[in-house]
């Protein structure tokens, strides 16, 4: 009875310790439910966010204007796996968000970068891998040069109908990309703008773009669709090279001037009506 007794307060001591343990590591576990963070004045994110909570949250709503200081911010979340800025809106001021090293022959200068209104600024999303799903503000009227460079873990974007421009490599290196839809506004797209998009599988150019920039599709090796309007003039070199599961290509009448190696690997290409 005695021995039934001790080994009765044993296990019970021990499922006390092991639950204690699983309280502790929920505790310490990231915080996966969406969390809404109000930014009354530009600049104040970091002030909203417990530190202890800042590197936990993987799903993050902000409402309000946000600036470089609070770009920067998001940027250091290394957990963030969903941002959601629909009712957000990017303003100039603040810190430097993003800091570039020009090293050349082992002399260092650094570039600094800024916000400016209603822009997705040059680098602003360099290299956050471990975001897969972002909504961006609908005031958004361009989208800086590699401004989702080696986003590699984001699946699908929807671009607010009000974005003109896409700048150059803007999404090079977002192989996880699968779905993007452009809005009829854009009327500039970049050189290298989609290069190593290999997860893409098709797109739909927009009627105002009348250039493919250079390799602009390089590597693009899932895309199997892809409609070029009308008025496109000028595919630039490289542009479509490596495109080896495009099977057919319509090319609009007014091209007069395709780039070197424009469909270079293209290996499914059986059909390019021009």
């Amino acid at each position: 009875m005695g021995n039934f007794t001790f080994k009765g307060l044993f296990l019970a001591g021990l499922f006390m310790v092991l639950g204690c343990l699983s309280i502790q590591a929920a505790d310490d576990g990231l915080i996966t439910r969406q969390v809404t963070v109000k930014v009354y004045e530009a600049g104040t994110l970091s002030e909203k966010i417990a530190y202890n909570k800042m590197y936990k949250i993987t799903n993050l709503k902000i409402i309000g204007e946000i600036n470089g200081t609070d770009l920067r911010v998001i940027r250091e979340m290394g957990k963030l796996s969903v941002l959601d800025l629909s009712d957000a809106k990017i303003v100039k001021g603040g810190d430097f968000y993003y800091e570039a090293d020009l090293e050349y022959n082992g002399t260092h200068e650094y570039e600094y970068y800024y916000t400016s209104n209603d822009k997705i600024g040059d680098y602003a999303f360099d290299g956050c891998s471990g975001l897969t799903s972002l909504t961006l503000p609908s005031g958004v009227t361009e989208i800086g040069d590699y401004a989702f460079f080696r986003c590699s873990g984001l699946t699908s974007l929807t671009l607010p109908s009000g974005v003109t421009k896409i700048g150059g490599n803007a999404f090079y290196g977002c192989s996880g990309l699968t779905s993007l839809t452009l809005p009829s506004s854009v009327t500039w797209i970049g050189d290298s703008a989609f290069l190593g998009c290999s997860g893409l599988t098709s797109l739909t150019i927009p009627s105002g773009v009348t250039e493919i920039g250079g390799k602009a599709f390089y590597g693009c090796s899932g895309l199997t669709s892809l409609t070029l309007p009308s008025g496109v003039t000028e595919i630039g070199n490289w542009a479509f090279y490596g495109c080896s599961g495009l099977t057919s290509l319509t090319l609009p009448s007014g091209v007069t001037e395709i780039g070197g190696n424009a469909f270079y690997g293209c290996s499914g290409l059986t059909s390019l009506t021009l």
